[in-house]
């Protein structure tokens, strides 16, 4: 069964010169029947009415289930992404690394097995949360895009004794990046510290305790806010620290919450949005330090088939995820600012329980603006004008393809970029008996020398 889908839909499909906003959700996957980590995005090109929105949903093969973050470097154009472990009990926490404007195909350099939990990026450094000691890593990035050569180089982990438990938190402002030391990483005893990281000096530069099960922080102007989970049986705490001292205030949020805390991403807004136990999102005011009583602009799941999940607030749209730990459903919705209410609906991928995408569990949204010459657009036009696949299609014994020349050379590649065989004067399948399961890249070359690529996993 093929696991991705594209929809693309607006005025026009060529994009004009401006810059183009983008979403990218790690979809946790639940094995066997989804043995990988997947991978949601959604571009945005123009202004409402006439903007286009580009959505691609699909498999990244070979990390493993269970991911939990991703970062996107502007500078080399990747996206990294966290896979968890083969199961729900035993967690790996490998880095991968997608050039993700041109395939979501993971590269093959990854650290592999480092225990890895949150990531951030930051100039040329990878910064990686983790669940064994050292507990925090800078990793030195250097991508080679024309030969596809990526190298992470570990560089160095700050020294300190507070950080001696799971940091299950980050974000990175200016030079710093403050991390929130969550649990301890067998027992999960929550712990109750945040730390500030000069990158530049690598030194830890501040301390501020909190309460306890600090997982979440976002920015807003001059503080960091802090979703503090204690024992997920009582209220969430948002705590507020002020960097240039060591001040912290907290706040019973004045509802129990499993997650989901977000800001707009402009860091600009004073409010928090929050799902809380009953469904609900919340908005927190951090200015009176209240959660509204009433659900925000009557945003609210409709019972426990439809559990939340993730929450993002980016410029004038709200972004959620909701599960029922079998399929996932993606929501997109107008912010009721730009739109009177009640808010008007962009977009919706999937019922959970009737036809879903599939994946169970969106776990995280990230918001990247970048320039036009990166898109799934373009990378979509590309496709379809050169004959190539977006995503991987399942085989079993024999790979088929609409054949647009008399004979061609099929090349077979492996997830590594190793030539498993390469067979002339093929036309429109070829048998796969006797090739390995896994995942592979068909290069076939017509005789006026015109390439397609075909993507193909073998169960």
């Amino acid at each position: 069964m093929k696991k991705s889908f594209v929809i693309l839909a607006g005025l026009s499909a060529v994009m004009l010169a401006q810059r183009i906003r983008t979403v990218f959700g790690i979809l946790e996957g639940n094995p066997p029947t989804y043995a990988s980590t997947g991978l949601y995005y959604r571009q945005e090109s123009g202004t409402p009415p006439g903007y286009m929105v580009s959505s691609l949903f699909g498999t990244l093969f070979g990390v493993e289930p269970f991911g939990t973050d991703l970062a996107y470097d502007p500078k080399t154009k990747l996206l990294f992404v966290i896979g968890g472990g083969p199961n729900a009990f035993t967690w790996n926490g490998s880095v991968h690394a997608l050039d993700v404007w041109r395939s979501i195909v993971p590269l093959p350099v990854r650290l592999s097995n480092i225990g890895a939990r949150r990531l951030a990026v930051k100039d040329t450094l990878l910064l990686v949360t983790r669940n064994k000691p050292p507990y925090f890593t800078a990793y030195r990035i250097r991508y080679n895009p024309a030969q596809n050569i990526l190298s992470l180089d570990s560089l160095w982990s700050p020294s300190h004794f507070l950080l001696r438990n799971v940091p299950d938190g980050i974000l990175v402002w200016g030079d710093t990046a403050f991390i929130a030391v969550s649990y301890h990483p067998t027992s999960y005893s929550p712990d109750s510290i945040v730390l500030a990281i000069n990158l530049r000096t690598r030194q830890v530069v501040g301390s501020w305790q909190v309460y306890p099960n600090p997982l979440e922080l976002v920015r807003i102007k001059d503080s960091v806010y802090v979703a503090c989970y204690g024992n997920f049986t009582s209220n969430l705490r948002i705590a507020r620290i002020f960097p240039s001292s060591s001040s912290v205030v907290i706040r019973d949020a004045g509802y129990v919450s499993y997650g989901g805390f977000a800001t707009d991403t402009s860091g600009s807004k004073d409010t928090i949005l929050f799902w809380s136990l009953d469904g609900a999102l919340r908005a927190f005011d951090v200015r009176s330090g209240q959660t509204s009583s009433t659900p925000y602009f009557g945003l609210a799941s409709s019972g426990p088939s439809l559990n939340p999940t993730a929450i993002l607030w980016a410029g004038s749209h709200l972004h959620m995820g909701f599960t029922n730990y079998t399929d996932t459903s993606l929501i997109v919705l107008r912010d009721p600012i730009y739109n009177p209410a009640p808010p008007h609906l962009d977009s919706v991928f999937g019922v959970p329980g009737r036809r879903g995408i599939g994946y169970p569990g969106i776990r995280r949204f990230i918001y990247v603006e970048d320039d036009t010459s990166r898109g799934i657009s373009t990378f979509y036009s590309h496709a379809q004008a050169s004959g190539s696949q977006l995503w991987y299609n399942a085989v079993s014994n024999t790979l088929y393809w609409e054949a647009q020349a008399p004979e061609a050379t099929l090349i077979v590649c492996n997830a590594l970029g190793q030539v498993i065989f390469r067979n002339k004067g093929v036309r429109g399948q070829i048998s796969l008996e006797g090739v390995a399961g896994g995942v592979y890249i068909g290069i076939l070359v017509e005789p006026e020398g015109k390439q397609r690529i075909l993507r193909f996993y073998k169960p």
